[in-house]
């Protein structure tokens, strides 16, 4: 019995440390990392990252912010897609001058705390947006 109990505690006891160890690490260092121009990044790669979705949907995006990401330090930005009355929120993550991962926004991204503006990016026009000039040019 003694040893179930001991056992117990030790479980116990490390199911609490885990929770001072998360929050005992460092904020990721971004002293090697200069912040991006992260809205002409996003906007350069939102075909790849949203390969029929940024056609359909109004964009919000958030400011950028450092993580540490398994690839390293990073940094990320939050969108967030109209999609018809349902937002959905994106994590981009972008180390230099690439995306280098990108995802459903989930909890731990704090992409639903976020302050949004609005985000139309260059490479990307709405349907019907451009026949108009386009048609005056003749």
């Amino acid at each position: 019995m003694r040893g179930w109990v001991l056992l117990l505690a030790v479980t116990l006891g490390g199911c609490s440390a885990s929770e001072i160890v998360q929050n005992w690490t460092s904020p990721p260092t971004v002293a090697d990392l200069s912040q991006p121009d992260y809205r002409r990044i996003i906007g350069d790669n939102i075909q790849a990252i949203f390969p029929n979705k940024a056609l359909l949907f109004d964009m919000e995006i958030s400011g950028i912010r450092p993580v540490d990401h398994l690839r390293g330090p990073a940094w990320i930005v939050c969108l967030k897609l109209d999609a018809h009355g349902t937002a959905q929120q994106y994590a981009i993550f972008i180390q230099g001058d690439k995306v280098i991962d990108s995802r459903l926004g989930i909890v731990i991204d704090h992409c639903h705390k976020e302050a949004y503006t609005p985000f139309e990016p260059p490479t990307v026009k709405k349907a019907g947006a451009d026949q108009t000039t386009a048609g005056s040019r003749k």
